[in-house]
């Protein structure tokens, strides 16, 4: 995290660009030497690097569409590679096999930050000798995106023209150079799936239907789990996301009393126990209670969110592994980057039910016109959501959910 504090600095504050300069230069030059003592390589045929530096989030929203590429007229016979932060790795590996030949895997902040690491990286990637590469992140970083593409050596590189979240216009433009081609996706905000959609289609030049994210849970790890229960996930990426454990606990309490059949199981990484412990502090583990923090890999953790009867989290990752298994979902937001990555769209919009500051709840049947308030940040706090409207909502999804049984 203060990693990404650092980054989020370096590219806002006007005061700091020579540093910003001065980092892309360094990587720049770590980059052509590594081309430059890679050896001569070969370029292999019929052969597609889908480059994808990001995290779990991104990368759920554009899996859905990695089947249109594997059938594809240009690419179906195509030996297609994934190259992605190894922060994925389980999810790409099991559940996207069938649709990916290989995979290369890379620690996306020790690139920005590991020189060495960085030239061995950047030399195996030469190697490959990749025809065609294709970068479908919207907000492109220049050291990992457009740096490694151009890097490949591929003859046909194929990127998006930015929106300059995460770059500098003098970045974008230099950046911009090192593609063959730039796609076009639309100007404004649209939800991050129908981003990835016209990405697909316009690379594919193949109109494209809409996916929804789904899971093949036959891949996921099946984990023993009680007949029926809630999930409380405590944790998010960044802690002004984060709502309150005593608040937690107090639905959760609201829970064991009204649904007596109904066990709480916690769930999130090894480093987000601190949340956890923060909870049980009000609850504590019990037979009823079941602290599953830090202990599921994400296959088991999709297999858990397949069998729940209900998710309760904040505005996180584990939202879109949960619409992926059509998981009935209610997500705690403050309204950060509201519209690109929520809410959900029909027909996961009565599944996945984010709760907002009145103001967005106001505004609801129509979010475009606000939503540049709430992008990059929202101007509410996470406490502005208070429990009695998380109980009115698991009210309605867990009766909801007795009745169609």
């Amino acid at each position: 995290m203060l990693l990404k504090n650092i980054i989020r600095i370096l590219k806002t504050s006007p005061l700091l660009i020579p540093i910003l300069g001065l980092i892309d230069l360094t990587l720049y030059l770590i980059d052509q030497l590594a081309i430059l003592t890679a050896g001569s390589v070969s370029r292999k045929p019929n052969t597609l690097l889908i480059l994808r530096i990001d995290v779990l989030g991104d990368y759920l929203l554009f899996r859905p569409y990695l089947r249109a590429i594997r059938q594809s007229t240009k690419y179906k016979d195509y030996a297609i590679t994934l190259c992605a932060n190894s922060a994925i790795r389980t999810v790409a590996e099991v559940f996207d096999h069938d649709l990916i030949d290989t995979f290369i895997w890379t620690d996306m902040y020790k690139l920005s930050t590991r020189p060495l690491y960085r030239f061995r990286f950047v030399q195996k990637l030469r190697q490959q000798g990749f025809a065609s590469v294709f970068c479908p992140t919207y907000s492109r970083v220049l050291v990992l995106d457009d740096f490694l593409a151009k890097a490949t050596g591929a003859s046909e590189r194929v990127g998006c023209l930015t929106d300059f979240a995460n770059i500098k216009r003098w970045e974008a433009w230099f950046g911009n150079q090192l593609y063959t081609r730039l796609l076009p996706s639309g100007e404004g905000l649209v939800f991050e799936l129908e981003r990835n959609r016209r990405i697909v289609e316009a690379f594919l030049e193949e109109p494209l239907l809409a996916e929804q994210p789904r899971f093949n849970t036959a891949y996921a790890k099946p984990v023993l789990v009680p007949g029926q229960y809630t999930i409380l996930s405590l944790g998010a990426g960044q802690d002004f996301r984060v709502w309150p454990a005593d608040r937690f606990a107090e639905v959760a309490r609201y829970i064991l009393t009204t649904y007596p059949d109904q066990h709480i199981i916690l769930t999130g990484a090894p480093s987000e126990m601190s949340y956890a412990d923060a909870f049980l502090k009000y609850v504590p583990e019990s037979e009823q209670v079941i602290n599953l923090t830090g202990k599921l890999s994400i296959p088991e953790l999709i297999y858990v969110l397949s069998k729940a009867d209900l998710l309760i989290a904040n505005e996180t990752g584990i939202v879109h592994l949960a619409a992926s298994t059509n998981t009935p979902t209610i997500v705690i937001s403050q309204g950060k980057s509201l519209v690109r990555w929520h809410p959900y769209s029909p027909p996961l919009h009565d599944r996945i039910i984010h709760l907002y500051p009145e103001y967005i709840e106001q505004n609801r049947s129509n979010l475009l016109p606000i939503a540049h308030k709430f992008n990059p940040e929202s101007p509410f706090p996470i406490t502005i959501i208070e429990t009695d409207r998380v109980v009115r909502q698991l009210d309605i999804l867990l009766k909801r959910g007795v009745s169609s049984q």
